[in-house]
């Protein structure tokens, strides 16, 4: 199971890499969300899961608690990435409103090639 889910991180990584270099403003925003979900799937894989346990589990005595620690982190992580992903699109929304373009290239402010 963790090599199943290494790859799928790896993967997601290779992908948002992908896009994030791309020169399309709505890609890299969409690279960026994809990032988001590799860490949640990160952070959640940090927690402790063998044959064995089939949850992560605190135990004291004879009562089991379930760790709320990781659970609170990938929530507060969604969050934060939902967030990001939102004023960013507003962010490119604005930006085509005003320059009338899309692409990262005529934003810099270089040489135009005409």
């Amino acid at each position: 199971m963790n090599i199943i889910l290494l790859l799928v991180i790896g993967f997601l990584v290779f992908i948002g890499t992908y896009m994030v270099l791309s020169k399309n403003l709505i890609r890299i925003v969409i690279g960026i969300a994809i990032y988001t979900h590799a860490g949640n799937l990160i952070i959640m894989s940090m927690g402790e899961y063998t044959p064995q346990k089939t949850e992560p589990l605190i135990v004291e005595g004879h009562q089991n608690f379930v760790d709320p620690l990781l659970q609170a982190i990938v929530l507060t992580a969604i969050v934060i990435g939902f967030a990001i992903t939102a004023f960013l699109l507003v962010l490119v929304y604005r930006t085509f409103k005003v320059t009338k373009e899309d692409e990262i290239d005529v934003l810099t402010g270089g040489e135009d090639d005409e």
